[in-house]
């Protein structure tokens, strides 16, 4: 018997799954579970009536809603399912609406995901997971979990921020098989994974982390998303289809080309490499500093396309040139979004419009989400907030901007909108340093626990949506203290252009970029580096999806006297590469914060037949030389193999370079060698 493929086993499992729910008292393989009254959903939906309709046509995707409605409460769970015709994926949201005329029994402990995924007999099925970001030096070093029989695991956050502890996308292999999942929720998850003590499958939930709630008449809510990637094969690969599902499907639109078809069935990943070289600023400076930045930028030739003003920049206060990035004021004035006195007599239009003048996108800093206690929004709308909490970094108290609210959410989205059009604001940067949870649940009863989250979730996706809506063509930096909440929603909806806090700090190790770009390559495409020295280590280490300099502040606050021509040679580099940043992730050397190891890893492009080798000696590695197996290649083609640092051009067929690899020698401690392959026409 021939075996099913990826593509089939996605079919198969999406009409098995969401075919109509049997019969009560007969197995059901519906991936959706939750706890109704005294009732488990399992011995409930056989008897609930149930509807299918058509969604809206879309290339490539096919839409479809089955909603199941309790006839006697007026429960109603609608799911709303979306299938690619050109990758082995199915994807899910549900919401649950109550059409009676009364409150709902309890409903709990939903979970948008409980399944069996078949992983084969007599063997250990591994969960490949990574870390998230909590400001370490190991923030998204990749996981591996072995699922032995009688193993119960779970992966949580319970921040509220939806990546502090682990980022929420995990792949479950068995044998030469497996699935990827994502779980798209900006708040509390969670995800178990149960390997019975006999039999071949792993059962996977995943959900809110509590939900306890009675809806009212005519109230809902929705779940977290789930996207589900089934593959066959190499585990590697599977990673790179669903990089190609994220570009294609689940990236900013204005990151993608506009095309006339469906993309086609080899993932061409059809995207502009907009993302930007940052030059930053801090934003507690004047009006003045920031015009003369961008003047040395111009005046100096130097390759940022984008002006970045970060933190600082507001509040109901007046100018002191002595605080800086480290001084608690940036943080205590989030709440009051008017520009400084004494620094912005003109707001930041005229920065904005220097920094378009030059040629410049422009990137504005906010933390929209928190009010700090005295601010203006806590004095003139307590009744939107949540809180206060008392602060564990700051003398005083946060609140929560309850983004739940319509009104409130209405007023945030005018005012953010508005300073986005007078400033000319290209890139929304907004970040969030507050612990979301104890607001939350300080606020639930006891037989609505989970419903403030759902509100503020929901909600804060309406508010970007809105924004995005109102300014076509606007990008979104997804910052939250660094890093904290990157997961499906958001990265359909922005980039993290500041991967982790780390960075915060001076003269951190460039190690640090090349484990967050070989931790986060597997499953999130598009992330940004960070740079904050001159040399060619460094900036490779960097290279990311785009690229954050600090050239202007260095050169024209600190008055150093940069390399400029070794900055122009490495920011050309960078550029000349770029575009292979967007393609397939081979890992050539394990993920390892070692300073006595080497790093290495391949881009590949096979739309263009071309790619990249990266490849670092760190600075206490006693071996010259690596050996680099590639990937993706085609053995039967050839493929010139040229050295960014001056070695000679090889021609070699795709099958050498993928069985017999080639020799990697870097002489310097630390080092870095740089390959570009083209296969010969």
């Amino acid at each position: 018997m021939k075996t099913p493929d990826a593509f089939e086993t996605a079919r198969l499992w999406l009409s098995d799954s969401f075919a109509t729910p049997v019969p009560a008292g007969q197995p059901s393989r519906f991936p959706v579970s939750f706890r109704y009254g005294d009732r488990e959903s399992a011995a409930l939906l056989g008897g609930w009536s149930v509807r299918r309709t058509a969604g809206p046509a879309e290339p490539g995707v096919t839409h479809e809603t089955l909603t199941l409605t309790d006839p006697e409460t007026g429960l109603e769970c609608r799911c709303e399912i979306a299938a690619y015709a050109d990758f082995p994926a199915v994807e899910w949201v549900v919401y649950f609406k109550n059409t009676g005329a009364a409150d709902t029994p309890i409903l709990a402990d939903i979970q948008p995901l409980d399944a069996d995924f078949v992983v084969g007999q007599g063997t250990f099925p591994r969960l490949h997971h990574a870390k998230g970001s909590s400001c370490q030096l190991d923030d998204f070093s990749p996981q591996v979990t072995w699922l032995r029989p009688g193993l119960n695991f779970a992966l949580t956050t319970d921040t509220g921020r939806s990546s502090t502890r682990h980022l929420p996308f995990f792949n479950v292999e068995g044998e030469s098989a497996g699935v990827i999942c994502a779980v798209g929720w900006t708040g509390n998850w969670t995800a178990s994974f149960l390997r019975p003590r006999q039999g071949d499958t792993v059962r996977v939930r995943a959900g809110m982390e509590r939900t306890h709630l009675r809806l009212h008449p005519g109230e809902e809510i929705r779940t977290p998303r789930i996207l589900l990637l089934f593959w066959e094969g190499d585990r590697v690969r599977s990673h790179n289809t669903w990089r190609r599902l994220i570009l294609a499907h689940h990236t900013p639109r204005p990151l993608q080309r506009t095309v006339e078809s469906a993309p086609p069935p080899d993932g061409d990943l059809r995207q502009i490499e907009r993302l930007p070289i940052s030059d930053g600023a801090w934003g507690e400076r004047t009006e003045a500093s920031h015009l003369e930045k961008i003047r040395w930028l111009k005046d100096n030739a130097m390759p940022a396309s984008c002006f970045w003003i970060d933190a600082g920049w507001y509040g109901e206060r007046t100018y002191d040139a002595t605080r800086d990035t480290f001084g608690p004021e940036w943080a205590m004035h989030v709440g009051s979004w008017t520009p400084i006195k004494g620094a912005y007599p003109r707001g930041l239009k005229p920065v904005g419009d220097a920094a378009r003048a030059a040629g410049l996108e422009f990137l504005l800093w906010f933390e929209p989400e928190r009010a700090y206690e005295g601010t203006a929004l806590t004095r003139e709308h307590p009744e939107w907030l949540l809180g206060p909490v008392k602060s564990t970094w700051l003398p005083g108290n946060n609140y929560l901007v309850n983004l739940g609210i319509p009104e409130a959410r209405r007023f945030l989205t005018d005012q953010i909108s508005a300073l986005i059009a007078e400033f000319g604001i290209t890139w929304y940067r907004q970040d969030f340093n507050v612990t979301p949870t104890p607001f939350w649940q300080g606020a639930d009863a006891a037989d609505r626990v989970g419903m403030t989250e759902i509100g503020h979730i929901t909600g804060l996706y309406a508010f970007w949506d809105e924004l995005l809506a109102r300014h076509p063509g606007l990008l979104i930096d997804n910052c939250a203290g660094g890093g904290q909440r990157i997961d499906l929603e958001m990265i359909s909806r922005s980039v993290p252009l500041w991967r982790s806090d780390v960075q915060c700090y001076g003269g951190f190790d460039p190690i640090v970029m090349q484990t967050q770009a070989q931790g986060l390559a597997p499953w999130v495409p598009l992330s940004v580096g960070v740079t904050q020295q001159d040399t060619t280590y460094a900036y490779r280490s960097a290279l990311g999806a785009g690229l954050i300099v600090g050239w202007s502040g260095r050169a024209v606050e600190e008055g150093v006297d940069l390399p400029l021509d070794e900055i122009r040679r490495l920011a050309a580099e960078y550029v000349a590469v770029r575009k292979y940043l967007y393609g397939d992730f081979y890992p050539l050397a394990s993920c390892s914060l070692a300073d006595d190891a080497w790093a290495a890893w391949q881009y590949d492009r096979p739309d263009l037949g071309e790619g990249m080798v990266l490849a670092f000696r760190r600075q206490r590695s006693p071996f010259a030389r690596l050996e680099a197996h590639l990937g993706g290649l085609d053995p039967l083609a050839e493929y010139d193999l040229i050295s960014h640092d001056g070695g000679p051009t090889r021609r070699l067929t795709g099958q050498a370079l993928m069985t017999d690899g080639f020799t990697v020698e870097i002489a310097e401690q630390p080092g870095s060698a740089l390959f570009v392959y083209k296969r010969v026409a």
